[in-house]
């Protein structure tokens, strides 16, 4: 079964600051498969698997546009016996174009667009979430790497990962609206919001830099109007 990610949503149900977090014992993963090159942009495709959920047991499909809140786009899902979401045609389950039709997602997207997935059962007492950046924005210098994932879709805010710095250091982090110094979890990682300090619809290029004991890393990325151009 293929569904277009950018088709409407139904109402929203998940709140958003519960989204990522896993219940325990259960793992959704995503996959992408070939990507097909249109005149109009990079058309993406993605599967699902899952780990610890129980076969034939009807879940719901949820997605999450930056910008927007969580929304459900396919009720009565499933996992068959491979661990591979279906829509098995069943009653109270979702119908593809044959039985036990595995769900395929058609979507495109702009660089450092997240593409974010839950499987929740309809009383969300089980959930799972994955999440793939087709088009990332990052630059390393060692063994350090830096991320900026949009989290408004024109790219005024978004949230920047860190990674192989030393564990519990303080960092130095630059962005449009200033310095801050925080400090390197004990896996040498940093995670938090930016802005680039601009406002009135303004659009152009920002810059972020994390600065640490042995490495030093900047990350350029488009924001405003004209930002969000389909790759």
């Amino acid at each position: 079964m293929v569904l277009v990610l950018s088709l409407p949503m139904m109402a929203q149900q998940v709140d958003a600051k519960s989204w990522g977090k896993n219940t325990p014992g259960v793992e959704l993963m995503v996959h992408e498969g070939p990507r097909q090159h249109t005149p109009s942009g990079t058309v993406l495709v993605y599967s699902f698997a899952g780990k610890g959920f129980t076969p034939g047991v009807a879940y719901n499909l949820w997605g999450w546009i930056p910008g927007e809140e969580p929304k459900k786009f396919l009720d009565g899902v499933s996992f068959d016996d491979r661990g591979v979401l279906i829509c098995s045609g069943k009653a109270g389950f979702c119908s593809g174009q044959a039985p036990d039709d595995p769900v395929n997602i058609r979507s495109e997207a702009v660089q450092g667009e997240p593409k974010r997935f839950g499987v929740i059962a309809p009383d969300g007492n089980v959930a799972a979430f994955a999440e793939d950046i087709p088009f990332p924005i990052e630059a390393s210098d060692k063994n350090c790497k830096v991320s900026v994932i949009r989290v408004s879709p024109l790219g005024e805010v978004v949230l920047a990962r860190a990674t192989g710095f030393v564990p519990y250091e303080m960092l130095t982090v630059t962005t449009g609206t200033g310095t801050e110094s925080p400090t390197a979890t004990p896996e040498g990682t940093w995670e938090g919001l930016a802005g680039n300090g601009t406002s009135g619809g303004r659009s152009g290029v920002a810059t972020l830099k994390v600065s640490g004991k042995d490495c030093a890393v900047a990350v350029s990325y488009d924001f405003g109007a004209g930002s969000a151009k389909i790759q």
